[in-house]
């Protein structure tokens, strides 16, 4: 097939059949594979609907400056974007982010700047605050994804649609990761209003404030954490609790073991997120029968993480092997 732009190839990601930790009762359990979009993540979703629309609406015009904070992925999308668009690109990011993910953003071009991991949301040190005051200081485009709700459209007007026509409406169950509740919050608006009775079921990451905050809990005061992509220390407003009908919790340790060992048994190459979305479908699997349709969001590949969990060193250096 012919395409006129590297932007034609965000979305229409596969669905594949997950079969580790899944019984072997007719259920069918399948993951979203999001590392097949053109910058290997979930994330070029938000940024491609973001920047395109501001674009088309004259917010934006070539030359400008983009900004946002980023556990990697995003940062490669917008930096992705913004080269194919004419716009320059400011990525902040935390010194725990991948090395892998910090050159793949540099690679398109971005000026990227690493802030310290144990700064908090309000630190004007942390990458969250830093880019929100360079934003305003420099009259940038701010994408703010943990806050925007151009973010959540994205999903509503793509991924949902997506996996509700990819099941023939069959979906019971989808599990999702939560890191600005984008994801989440659009694809599970979407296919709640096709079917009310589809579960939703989010995933977090100890540490994170996330999970209490959905429960209607006293907010704890939050831990550092390793993994990537998923869980916050602050609330976010792209997250719509409303939607979800479970949350859960994965350690660290789970999520990195969970997603080396799908990628030797079954080839599915994701991220440390992907294997805290596969423990949760293992969890929620137990109850399910032959009737059941369950989809997980897989939102970035393991290629990323050769320096972390794939890296057996790095993985017995944080006690995880």
């Amino acid at each position: 097939m012919l395409y006129e732009s590297i932007a034609d190839l965000v979305g229409n990601t596969p669905l594949v059949r997950l079969r580790t930790g899944i019984p072997e009762n007719g259920l069918r359990a399948y993951v979203k594979l999001e590392y097949n979009n053109p910058t290997g993540s979930v994330k070029d979703r938000m940024a491609y609907f973001v920047i395109k629309n501001a674009l088309d609406k004259g917010e934006l015009k070539k030359g400008d400056t983009v900004i946002d904070n980023t556990s990697g992925n995003t940062g490669s999308a917008v930096a992705m974007f913004a080269s194919v668009f004419g716009l320059k690109s400011i990525i902040t990011t935390p010194k725990k982010t991948s090395q892998e993910k910090i050159d793949l953003i540099r690679s398109y071009g971005a000026e990227i700047i690493i802030t310290p991991t144990e700064a908090s949301h309000d630190d004007p040190e942390g990458c969250y605050m830093m880019a929100r005051n360079l934003a305003k200081e420099n009259n940038y485009f701010d994408i703010n994804q943990y806050d925007s709700q151009a973010n959540v459209e994205a999903h509503y007007n793509s991924t949902g649609p997506e996996i509700w026509e990819q099941t023939e409406g069959k979906i019971s169950h989808f599990v999702c990761g939560i890191g600005t509740g984008g994801t989440m919050s659009g694809t599970s608006r979407f296919l709640k209003e096709q079917n009310k009775d589809i579960v939703i079921v989010a995933v977090d990451t100890e540490g994170s404030v996330l999970s209490d905050y959905i429960k209607g809990n006293e907010l704890p005061e939050p831990q550092l954490y390793k993994i990537e992509g998923i869980g916050s220390d602050a609330l976010v407003k792209a997250l719509h609790k409303e939607h979800i009908d479970f949350v859960y919790r994965v350690s660290d340790k789970d999520a990195f073991i969970r997603a080396r060992e799908i990628t030797r048994a079954e080839g599915i190459f994701g991220g440390g997120s992907s294997g805290a979305v596969a423990c949760i479908m293992e969890k929620v699997a137990q109850d399910l029968t032959a009737d059941s349709f369950m989809v997980g969001m897989f939102s970035d590949g393991g290629i990323r993480y050769l320096s972390k969990c794939y890296n057996d060193n790095w993985m017995k250096e944080n006690g995880f092997l």
